[in-house]
């Protein structure tokens, strides 16, 4: 699939008009709230135990995203909810660095708040675009990385229990204007457990993610 404007790890895709339909659907299974020591609980899931005590936490409420816990050690965390934007239902456990809590939450943060607001996928693709094309976002000022070892999962709802997982629990390397290319990945030829660009140009930024999957695939 052609990749446009993802916001490595955030994906906007391509023909985001053409599943229109599917964006609504998701946007419905994925704006829903948990009781909030569900919603910490799976937001922490994302990180490694070790860095789960000390990183802030927000949650999803009626408005969006609300901090509920201030970080010290410079993590963030969150249940993600940016899916819709490509029809996909799945939340996403991630917790960022300090190079993606001034960069990447920024942006999840004013997704949230639009998904709340019942905005399409469209409008919030735009609404980001415009965000770094002003500067209002920005992306990563060096190298970095957002963990997410619990896997892109579906959850039920009200209970938060994780009913599926859509992909393996990885680590997301900020990696700024680095391509496959570089890292020597050739589609039909390397193996899926090997690391992937997963890159962008959303709003002009040149974003990229290294993907690697360890072989346990969950967290620890």
């Amino acid at each position: 699939m052609r990749l446009v404007s993802v916001l490595a790890g955030f994906a906007f895709l391509a023909g985001a008009s053409a599943h229109a339909a599917d964006s609504a659907g998701a946007a419905r299974i994925l704006n829903v709230t948990f009781p909030e020591a569900v919603e910490i609980e799976l937001a922490l899931s994302g990180g490694p135990a070790h860095l789960r005590e000390g990183a802030a936490v927000y949650v999803y409420g009626a408005k969006g995203f609300t901090k509920v816990r201030d970080a010290s050690n410079g993590f963030t965390c969150l249940l993600n909810r940016d899916g819709f934007l490509y029809g996909g239902t799945a939340f996403k456990p991630t917790c960022w660095d300090s190079a993606g809590v001034s960069s990447y939450v920024p942006v999840m943060l004013r997704v949230g708040a639009l998904l709340a607001q019942g905005k399409t996928a469209d409008e919030v693709n735009a609404d980001i675009t415009e965000g770094f094309r002003a500067g209002t976002y920005h992306r990563p000022a060096r190298t970095g990385i957002a963990f997410m070892l619990a896997g892109d999962v579906e959850l039920a709802p009200g209970s938060g229990m994780v009913t599926k997982t859509q992909f393996p629990g990885h680590y997301m390397i900020y990696a700024p204007g680095v391509t496959n290319t570089d890292i020597g990945f050739a589609r039909g030829k390397s193996s899926a457990s090997d690391p992937v660009i997963f890159s962008s140009g959303a709003g002009g930024a040149d974003l990229a993610y290294l993907i690697t999957v360890p072989h346990h695939g969950s967290a620890p």
